[in-house]
């Protein structure tokens, strides 16, 4: 029985010390998808064109911009994509529609469902309390 225990957490122990760890996305490979998702946000930025900048493929650079970051290079898009829409309908001087647009969301009805699942208002209501 004791030894029954012992080989179980041998086991348990290799197990986890043999898991692959994701070390984080280089600082200046950080700085290069930052720069082009800012100059970019109003076009399709995909998971492939920003993996290019940095020679990683796809998926190793979604898990390397996921531990640098804690969201995933979608979540951080989405997020940028906001604030810029917040900032501009603050300014009241466009239609939501050229807005959601200018900012790279697919429709109105895109960003106006992103603005309720992250800050529960849409963006009619934010534009109206801004």
């Amino acid at each position: 029985m004791f030894m029954s225990m012992l080989e179980d957490d041998r086991t348990s122990i290799l197990s986890r010390d043999m898991q692959p760890r994701v070390s984080a996305l280089p600082v200046r490979a950080l700085n290069r998808v930052r720069e082009k998702v800012e100059a970019n946000l109003d076009t399709d930025l995909s998971l492939g064109s920003l993996a290019e900048e940095t020679g990683y493929s796809r998926a190793h650079f979604l898990r390397m911009f996921r531990a640098a970051t804690g969201v995933t290079p979608h979540q951080y898009v989405l997020g940028l994509r906001l604030i810029r829409a917040q900032d501009c309908l603050k300014r009241r001087d466009t239609s939501i529609i050229d807005i959601a647009l200018s900012c790279g969301f697919s429709s109105q009805s895109h960003m106006t469902s992103v603005f309720r699942q992250r800050l529960e208002t849409t963006p009619a209501e934010f534009r109206r309390n801004a």
